[in-house]
């Protein structure tokens, strides 16, 4: 697919599934839950494993891309530029802490669809001019998923998400509960984990949030 393809399934599909740890995800392999999570429809796939060593991440990411491949599915790599590159990731997500998009794309060249972690106005400014194809944009809500987040997002920042430039993902304690709420003001986009991947029924959890936005 073409960078232009994977914007459109973040601009379509509210559904940003982000595949934690597999302590995260009651213990399935990534594997199988990006087996369900394809199987539920999902079109944007993160994957997020931050407990295995180098090599085991390459084997199990590879395999998990070219399922993703073979689905149509967007395939993004967390935080890793030479993973990602290595196992085929349609995209790459950095954080503040991680290399800027900037050289993330001279890395891995201009097709790859790059996201960039944001909490603030500037960061989602240095976002745009580094030359992020989207921004994540949270904690929305206290999380437990990833504890050395920054606080909540303030007010005045998420008025600026609302008119940013680039797509936004909003993250950061998303769930069945308040999502609706996120719509309602606006946003489109939502990127979860524990309210997805760590439910028993994967493909009933997205059924549900699809339901509750109307979509």
């Amino acid at each position: 697919m073409t960078k232009e393809e994977h914007v459109k399934h973040l601009l379509e599909d509210p559904v940003y599934a982000i595949m934690g740890n597999e302590e995260l995800c009651l213990g399935r392999s990534n594997m199988d839950v990006a087996k369900e999570l394809i199987a539920a429809g999902v079109t944007i796939i993160q994957y997020r494993e931050k407990h295995k060593k180098w090599r085991a991440k390459y084997e199990e990411a590879k395999a998990i891309a070219q399922l993703c491949h073979d689905h149509n599915v967007t395939f993004i790599m967390n935080d890793s530029t030479d993973l990602a590159i290595a196992c085929g990731a349609d995209g790459i997500h950095v954080g503040q802490d991680d290399a800027p998009a900037q050289i993330v794309r001279q890395l891995a060249g201009p097709d790859v669809f790059i996201g960039v972690s944001t909490n603030t106005i500037d960061e989602m400014k240095q976002a745009l001019a580094d030359g992020a194809d989207y921004v994540g944009f949270g904690p929305m809500f206290p999380t437990q998923s990833k504890k050395d987040a920054d606080e909540v997002v303030t007010p005045e920042a998420k008025a600026y998400a609302l008119n940013y430039e680039l797509p936004v993902v909003t993250i950061g304690g998303v769930s069945l509960e308040n999502i609706r709420s996120l719509y309602d003001e606006g946003f489109r986009s939502f990127a979860m984990i524990s309210a997805i991947v760590g439910q028993k029924d994967i493909k009933g959890a997205v059924e549900k949030i699809r339901q509750t936005l109307g979509c």
